[in-house]
């Protein structure tokens, strides 16, 4: 990934292993420390400030990376809904989270998942195991592997399954 001119972009220069990859984009994990188990991220591997910037190929693939990866999300972690958010302000490249909605746990609904970030990044509310995220995050990808698997996706090969 290329830097922007006159500053470091975190996800340029990010050094966590994707768990899956294609020549257009990457699905990581919400880094450490991670609110809810299966909180994932499809990131462009070029750097693109967000949407707008976004190359006509990205463009078209998009729509179906995000069903495949929300499928896959619902189906590892027993999720009713996925949310979609994409902000672009701290990170200004893009990347979506596509995060696990439970009906059960009312931290996930809603504005309440913005306070349930919150205070996991503020230490005020445990995070997930990195273990668990991990586990997690490989079923996500296992699941999510053949859909992808027509836009280039494949596991990294250093990565073991």
């Amino acid at each position: 990934m290329s830097v922007p001119t006159g500053g470091t972009c975190p996800l340029c220069t990010v050094a966590a292993t994707p768990y899956l990859e294609s020549p257009r984009w990457l699905l990581l994990r919400h880094a450490d420390p991670s609110p809810i188990a299966g909180w994932m991220m499809l990131v462009t591997r070029a750097h693109r400030e967000g949407p707008h910037a976004l190359e006509r190929e990205e463009q078209a693939e998009l729509g179906a990376l995000v069903a495949a990866i929300a499928a896959a999300v619902r189906a590892a972690t027993g999720c009713e809904r996925t949310y979609l958010i994409s902000f672009n302000e701290a990170v200004p490249h893009m990347h979506l989270h596509v995060v696990p909605r439970h009906a059960t746990d009312p931290t996930t609904t809603s504005w309440s998942l913005a306070d349930r970030y919150r205070d996991t990044a503020a230490g005020r509310t445990a995070a997930v195991d990195p273990a668990v995220a991990d586990d997690t995050a490989r079923a996500v990808a296992r699941l999510a592997e053949r859909a992808l698997a027509p836009f280039g996706f494949e596991p990294p090969a250093a990565r073991t399954r």
